[in-house]
């Protein structure tokens, strides 16, 4: 768990997410190629969502207990940007490969 806060001071508590927990919210978006050339995200919402869903572990005065998933309505008191920050805050606090990995022959 990593305790931080968002920039208007609400504390935020994150969970460790699993590798399979990470890849599954990464396989839910994707890239549209359009014909003028520019590049279209998929299910940029839905992505958000999840990283909350599956990553936030407290805010403020609300704790998850026992695994909980975040109920809607502690969500819904965030506006976009809170909830935008929010998710790159949980995205940027999963570590995959904390230490660098040896080099073998």
């Amino acid at each position: 768990m990593t305790e931080t806060q968002l920039t208007n001071g609400k504390k935020v508590i994150i969970r460790q997410l699993s590798r399979p927990e990470i890849r599954e919210i990464r396989d839910l978006g994707s890239q549209r190629l359009f014909k003028d050339g520019s590049i279209g995200l998929v299910g940029a919402n839905k992505v958000l969502d999840a990283w909350i869903d599956k990553g936030l572990a407290g805010l403020d005065d609300w704790k998850a207990k026992n695994g909980e998933i975040v109920p809607d309505d502690i969500i819904m008191q965030l506006d976009d940007n809170e909830q935008f920050e929010l998710g790159e805050l949980i995205k940027g606090a999963q570590v995959l490969n904390p230490v660098k990995p040896s080099r073998s022959a």
